[in-house]
């Protein structure tokens, strides 16, 4: 990928750019999709949009399909954990705070060095220091949550971290099965056959819960949206993991967090103590670390 007047770095850094800005006003504009459809039907048409638009970048690219049942399994069960993920992280977003949500879930990276390390990988001290600076600041975020002076609020914001936690805990099994899948069948592969399963777990869902499927139509320019957003971050760090400098790609797009947190309090003036501001910073600061080593 060449740009004239831009170094390999800075055309990372732009995609980076791009990620973030698009999961984060997507993971933003969730708030009012999902209280309004609910999470599993505002996530199934934005899968159906990031399917569709898979679909299309594979044929327009030309790439081509390597066969492995092996990876094709894995790429399934990676597509499932991203349907999970999702639909968890709306369900949080949705109940707010977003301060709380969106930053609980950013955390995973911890989380996979961990698995990594029972899995063999010995850790630089860096990238140890960055773990346990991304826990702490979950943990305080979680603190800062369930503090809250009035019951009730306290017992809700418990409930919303426990979802966030249930999607930080699903959003390794997105990565770990990804770096299995990866290898086999290809990244661009890997997430085409992850949308079209994630799609048909969710539609299953739906029909299970006899959900209607039909979004009205006020909100489809609405949905739509949010789907272009959701699926310019996914592509965006897609073609920066094939860059020159794929790490400056990772680094950027992990502040996708801060935009989501940004958006909120700027928007619908959510309001975020300088505690929280702190542990959003140590866990988007540990978060860049991890992606650059």
């Amino acid at each position: 990928m060449s740009v004239p007047g831009c170094g390999p770095g800075m055309i990372s850094a732009l995609l980076g750019l791009a990620s973030a800005l698009g999961l984060g006003a997507a993971d933003f504009m969730a708030r009012f999709s999902a209280r309004a459809l609910g999470a599993p039907l505002t996530y199934a048409a934005i899968l159906l949009i990031g399917a569709v638009g898979t679909t299309i970048w594979l044929l327009a690219t030309g790439a081509e399909f390597v066969w492995s049942p092996l990876g094709y399994a894995i790429a399934v069960a990676h597509g499932i954990a991203v349907a999970v993920m999702c639909i968890l992280l709306y369900m949080g977003i949705a109940r707010g705070p977003i301060a709380v949500v969106v930053p609980i879930v950013a955390a995973h990276p911890a989380l996979v060095l961990a698995v990594n390390v029972l899995m063999g990988v010995r850790p630089s001290a860096v990238q140890w220091t960055a773990m346990a600076t991304i826990i702490a600041g979950g943990v305080s975020i979680a603190r800062t949550a369930v503090a809250e002076p009035e019951a009730a609020q306290a017992e809700s914001n418990r409930t919303t971290v426990l979802i966030a936690i249930a999607a930080c805990l699903a959003y390794v099994a997105i990565v770990l099965t990804g770096q299995a899948a990866t290898p086999l069948i290809g990244a661009l592969q890997t997430m085409w056959i992850g949308r079209w399963a994630g799609l048909i777990f969710i539609a299953a869902v739906l029909l299970m819960q006899r959900a209607p499927l039909r979004i009205p139509a006020q909100w489809l320019p609405y949905v739509g949206l949010q789907a272009g957003l959701d699926t310019l971050g996914y592509f965006a760090f897609l073609a920066g993991a094939n860059t020159a400098a794929p790490h400056i790609t990772m680094v950027v797009a992990s502040a996708f967090s801060v935009v989501a947190v940004l958006l909120a309090r700027l928007i619908i003036d959510e309001p975020v103590s300088k505690m929280q501001w702190a542990a959003i910073a140590l866990i988007a600061g540990g978060t860049a670390v991890l992606s650059a080593t």
